[in-house]
């Protein structure tokens, strides 16, 4: 008889002390159905200041199946991704983040296309109940920026909630870079790709931990890890203002050559067009700083992550984490 496939779930979870023993049930009434799979499931508290640790670490009293590891402060979600990674040790990983707004009742969908033959299996979301119109919009013009500046091609509306084959979890933990856009990431070491759409839940207990300019900084973020288009594109403007430039040197310069009628004295247009050239020009530096302090971030070579406790790891695990802190 041969051994039962592993599914990991990784559960990144900030303040979540309403919404895990929701989880804890769902999870454990979903795979009560797909007995032809063991499971684990491997919460990442990215320095919660309520209960949850003591929620999780009941969790993990009362089945081995569930660890936990803390980080010393907030190192940010795509930092949870990515620790959840280095520990899974399944055939295939899914996250599913712990305010269960992404519904496990969807987890067997996933499998099922994994089996077909799927590296990547990402969700695509066609409904968010809990979104107002403006963050939608704003969510919606992050993509279309993201997609338009990208060098990869990312699926609109894709989410974290997703599930990946080992072969695809082994590439990704080779990557070394500390700024970090997962989903960008996950595209970018290629294998056989899907998509799946779900409908997003409200959320039922506590707030939303991303703010409204979270959708543009996110953007900003992808744009500037996976593409130079940015960059090319202030190139071409600048090389289009000087060649515009040195046209109109060489026509004032004939005016006064051959006499021919004075050129306009018009001192605010002058002005506006210094001003617009400033402005854009400020754009261009700016955007450039983000790429540096990108290569600045990656020359410092600090620890991608610092944990402060942990439950239900292994000795390798643990030994797992700290060359994967390094990377």
């Amino acid at each position: 008889m041969e051994p039962k496939k592993l599914i990991t779930i990784t559960m990144p979870a900030r303040n979540e002390e309403g919404n895990l023993p929701r989880a804890y049930e769902e999870v454990t009434e979903v795979f009560a159905k797909l007995p032809q799979y063991d499971y684990e499931v491997v919460v990442i508290d990215n320095a919660s200041t309520d209960r949850t640790p003591e929620i999780v670490r009941g969790f993990c009293d009362k089945d081995p199946r569930w660890k936990y590891v803390r980080f010393s402060r907030n190192f940010g979600g795509e930092t949870s991704l990515t620790v959840g990674l280095r520990l899974a040790k399944g055939d295939a990983v899914i996250n599913l983040f712990s305010d269960l707004q992404d519904p496990p009742e969807k987890i067997p969908d996933f499998l099922a296309k994994w089996e077909e033959g799927y590296d990547v299996v990402s969700g695509i979301l066609q409904d968010r109940q809990d979104r107002s119109k403006l963050r939608g919009i704003a969510a919606r013009a992050a993509y279309k920026l993201i997609r338009m500046s990208s060098d990869i091609e990312i699926p609109e509306s894709a989410t974290d909630y997703r599930l990946v084959s080992r072969r695809v979890v082994d590439a990704f933990n080779q990557l070394n870079e500390r700024q970090r856009y997962v989903r960008g990431l996950m595209h970018w070491v290629g294998f056989n790709k899907c998509e799946l759409p779900y409908n997003r839940r409200p959320r039922q207990w506590g707030e939303s931990k991303a703010p409204f300019w979270w959708c543009f900084q996110f953007a900003l973020n992808a744009i500037t890890s996976f593409s130079t288009k940015p960059l090319k594109l202030f190139m071409v403007f600048g090389s289009a203002v000087v060649t515009i430039s040195f046209a109109l040197s060489l026509w004032y310069a004939a005016t006064r050559i051959f006499n021919i009628d004075d050129p306009p004295r018009g001192i605010p247009t002058i002005i506006i067009l210094l001003l617009w050239n400033l402005g854009i020009m400020s754009l261009g530096i700016g955007l450039l700083g983000e790429y540096l302090g990108h290569i600045y971030t990656e020359s410092k070579r600090r620890p991608l992550f610092i944990l402060s406790d942990s439950k239900n790891l292994s000795a390798d695990d643990l030994a797992r984490l700290d060359s994967g802190a390094q990377k």
